[in-house]
């Protein structure tokens, strides 16, 4: 059994260099950024198993293509990670429709940071319903629950004004 993930470093591994630096160096940060080790254990959190997968296949590869079905990814903006059955706050959330391995459509991304974990499961249930009315053609195979969720750093939110980036408080000075 491999060593237990580093949420720490897990979660570093979402922001971008600068972040990570700004937000773990010593003159500005927490102190614990190493240059040694940061960049490698950022790049083995971003790529995961597939890395280690990919070396080992030296056998060759036959590609049976499968029938284009949907699939519905949610993509949630989180300050910390967190596991399936966590209560972690997720601050906006938005669901990506992906017909074979193309992306055909995505909901408007909206915050939901505030909202009890019940309305947020409400919610995006609600982004479900509406990819299924619009795309679903009656078929409702793909359309019944998320194939996977995709956790985004809360620095990288895209709906504006946010409460992260605080950009529209300029407007009152």
């Amino acid at each position: 059994m491999g060593r237990l993930t580093n949420e720490k470093c897990w979660a570093c591994s979402l922001l971008t260099i600068a972040e990570a630096r700004k937000l773990h160096e010593t003159e500005s940060g927490d102190g614990c950024w190493n240059a040694d080790t940061c960049h490698s254990r950022r790049s083995y959190y971003r790529q995961g198993r597939e890395r280690t997968v990919r070396r080992k296949t030296a056998l060759e590869e036959v590609t049976v293509p499968l029938p284009p079905l949907p699939y519905i990814v949610l993509h949630t903006y989180v300050d910390q990670p967190r596991q399936v059955a966590d209560d972690v706050v997720i601050h906006a959330l938005c669901a990506e429709l992906w017909i074979g391995g193309k992306p055909i459509a995505i909901t408007q991304p909206q915050h939901t940071f505030g909202l009890p974990p019940r309305l947020v499961k409400e919610y995006a249930r609600q982004r479900l319903e509406a990819l299924y009315q619009t795309y679903g053609n009656g078929h409702r195979l793909g359309f019944e629950r998320f194939a996977r969720e995709e956790q985004h750093s809360l620095s990288q939110c895209p709906v504006r004004p946010c409460t992260y980036h605080a950009s529209h408080l300029t407007l009152y000075r």
